[in-house]
């Protein structure tokens, strides 16, 4: 008889207990099996999954030569009608919904890697069926048997490998996560090294579903990405999770682009289940065409604003300066400012600046004496934030935070928070 997910978390450390009942809360409630530890590293934490439900849904109800549709209430401005291309001089910042927005189902979804299910039981909350691949016949298992216990319905389990020859069937959408591990185990980042391969796979998928939906690491490189799908690529979501980028999400048509894929910046709270994710959407020619201000001068009292690891992942360093007026302080600090207090921007932490004080050894004594707990932070310096965080002698913690980094004129400062 398989562990339950009750059997396996008493088996595991207190920590390890409680990052397991937070990614997948209802199938805790549910006490699902869980048969390996890597089934459980590499599944989607449930908030992305009913994130990616939500998107399938919007996917197959939207035009092809228009944007996906978004919910207007809660919008930072008003926002571009959806009838044509975005905009190149207006990026967008919005918020979808925690629920599924009213569209037309996805009467088919594909799920051809599903793994331990969790996307595939997210699809089904939206879709009429979908179909779940997998190879493993103890994760397929484990999966069917997880289904019944969630109460999803219409969710078919095939035990196979998907290969180019697979009679796929016909559908509105295919999902794919292709496992980023070689056979020795080590991660790969190439799609062509991940499994199964999906450059290969791909004709067969966008010939059974007119929309391809691929889940890659957070680690791959977003201009490699847009070169090596071509032009069936319409979109890459940067998508996070309590603040730190969990995956890449590739949109594919089979219909050319015609454009520049358009970027989506999600961040999920996994604590507020039904709180509504903030995204911003543009494209790379609106950060190419972006002039950055930069700040003359730094002052105690001002409010520094440190973007999310989301914002500079998709590559938005300039886009901030013109989207919500903001100074940068050098063109690689990626750091940005405003004058006197400021009210809460998506995508940033705002930090209240105390002392602007010069990089230097005579600094971090005075720093040390007066902060003996702080974190710290460098950036566009030659050395690492832990490296300068030993030099410094200033232990972690506290309610204090040092920045240290350049200033458009080319000096190096420290920023006590």
């Amino acid at each position: 008889m398989k562990p339950s997910f009750a059997d396996i978390l008493q088996g595991l450390d207190g920590e390890r207990a409680r990052k397991v009942a937070r990614k997948l809360p209802s199938w805790a409630a549910a006490g699902a099996e869980i048969p390996s530890a890597l089934a459980l590293e590499q599944c989607s934490s449930e908030a992305a999954a009913r994130y990616k439900a939500a998107l399938a849904a919007r996917i197959v109800s939207t035009p092809l030569n228009g944007q996906l549709p978004l919910e207007t209430s809660g919008c930072a401005g008003p926002l571009p009608s959806d009838d044509g291309p975005l905009p190149l001089t207006m990026p967008r910042v919005a918020r979808f919904p925690g629920a599924v927005a009213a569209v037309a189902p996805p009467g088919t979804i594909v799920d051809i890697t599903g793994g331990l299910g969790v996307d595939s039981w997210a699809f089904s909350q939206v879709a009429e069926r979908v179909v779940y691949y997998e190879q493993d016949a103890a994760l397929a298992g484990a999966a069917a048997r997880n289904f019944a216990r969630l109460g999803a319905a219409g969710i078919e389990v095939r035990c196979e490998t998907v290969t180019p020859q697979t009679d796929l069937p016909e559908a509105d959408l295919v999902y794919a996560d292709p496992a980023r591990r070689s056979a020795a185990g080590r991660k790969v980042f190439l799609l062509e090294d991940c499994t199964p391969d999906i450059l290969t796979l791909l004709p067969l998928l966008l010939s059974k579903a007119p929309a391809v939906l691929l889940k890659l690491s957070p680690m791959a490189d977003l201009a490699m990405l847009a070169g090596r799908l071509g032009p069936a690529l319409h979109g890459i979501h940067v998508v996070a999770v309590d603040g730190e980028v969990k995956e890449l999400l590739c949109l594919l048509r089979r219909e050319p682009a015609g454009t520049e894929p358009e970027t989506v910046v999600v961040q999920l709270n996994a604590h507020r289940p039904g709180a509504e994710p903030e995204t911003f959407r543009f494209r790379p020619q609106q950060e190419r065409e972006a002039v950055p201000a930069y700040a003359g001068t730094v002052r105690p009292g001002d409010t520094l604003l440190v973007p999310s690891p989301a914002l500079l992942k998709a590559g938005a360093f300039n886009l901030p300066c013109t989207q919500w007026g903001l100074l940068k302080l050098a063109v690689s600090s990626h750091f940005y400012l405003r004058s006197g207090p400021s009210e809460a921007i998506p995508f940033f932490k705002a930090y209240c600046i105390r002392e602007v004080l010069p990089f230097g050894n005579a600094s971090f004594r005075q720093l040390r004496q007066r902060l003996p707990r702080a974190e710290v932070t460098a950036r566009n310096l030659p050395l690492t934030s832990e490296a300068l965080q030993k030099k410094m002698g200033i232990a972690p913690g506290g309610d204090a935070h040092i920045f240290a980094c350049r200033l458009a004129d080319g000096s190096a400062v420290l920023l006590a928070c």
